[in-house]
């Protein structure tokens, strides 16, 4: 295990799982978010140099990916030797967001930029609980691509939580 793509629903832990699996592996975690939300580089407005800045990151050498950009997910899928894909029920996800939100407010998610603030949009909730329905079968699709690579779904904390557990 030495590049680990860790993709799924908004608000469903992957991060919280990808910090847990860097503890176990010594492997270094990039969050997705940490750098799509710099200001100083608003990857929002330009999306050239987000698919640049994506490729560095997936080009390196060992790393365990969590975010989702799905624009970007074929490119991870294929590098990385294990994902882990969280599909989970939409409620579920909607219920982690909001924990999340009230978890920070005021107060900086250490996989976040210095000047990052907590907030939730209506549009993002709406991307949630919408997420699974726009992107599960594709996902699931793009999975089934790669029979030689180590694949595991949880649908549900306790699986991930047991994994974990389990792990050497």
């Amino acid at each position: 295990m030495q590049r680990v793509a860790v993709i799924g629903n908004p608000g469903a832990g992957k991060t919280t799982f990808s910090r847990k699996l860097a503890a176990k592996t010594k492997l270094p975690v990039i969050h997705m978010d940490f750098y799509y939300h710099q200001t100083d580089q608003d990857y929002g407005n330009n999306p050239e140099n987000w698919d640049a800045k994506v490729e560095e990151l997936i080009n390196q050498d060992a790393w365990i990916m969590d975010g989702n950009y799905n624009i970007h997910v074929g490119n991870r899928l294929k590098r990385a030797d294990s994902i882990f894909y969280f599909d989970f029920p939409s409620r579920r996800s909607l219920h982690g967001v909001i924990k999340r939100r009230i978890h920070y407010r005021n107060k900086l998610r250490e996989e976040m930029p210095n000047d990052w603030e907590e907030k939730v949009q209506f549009s993002f909730l709406v991307y949630v609980l919408r997420y699974r329905r726009k992107h599960r079968k594709r996902t699931l699709q793009a999975l089934s691509d790669y029979p030689e690579k180590t694949v595991v779904i949880f649908t549900n904390r306790r699986q991930a939580d047991e994994y974990l557990a389990k792990f050497p």
